[in-house]
């Protein structure tokens, strides 16, 4: 098999895995009326979930890129794939914590509580 479907497997695995330790169960009894604050909640998990994910596959990219680079020995090309997946990675993990402190920033200011309790 390509390495490819490894790293898809791999992630698939940590996904599966991250799903069941992060999962939150929210009922809603039948009649009740859905409002802002659970829609807010039931987002906020999602977000969560997601942005944890995201945060191990960056750090798995991280390392796997390392790893390529340290595997490379004197081969100029595979230094400089092992560097631009380097360079991806960072990228990635940069706009993965920059949309959680968005997401973070927005539900502060959408809970009125920008200035304390």
């Amino acid at each position: 098999m390509s390495r490819y479907l490894y790293i898809v497997l791999l992630l698939l695995l940590m996904l599966g895995l991250a799903e069941t330790s992060l999962a939150q169960a929210v009922t809603i009894p039948p009649g009740t009326v859905i409002d802002l604050g659970i829609i807010s909640s039931m987002l906020n998990n999602i977000a969560t979930f997601l942005i944890f994910a995201g945060t191990v596959m960056a750090v798995i990219f991280l390392i796997w890129s390392g790893i390529q680079y340290v595997m490379a020995g004197a081969d100029s090309q595979k230094i400089t794939a092992a560097k631009q997946m380097l360079k991806a990675g960072l990228i990635g993990s940069l706009i993965i914590f920059g949309v959680g402190t968005i997401i973070r920033t927005i539900e502060v200011i959408g809970s009125g509580k920008i200035f304390g309790p």
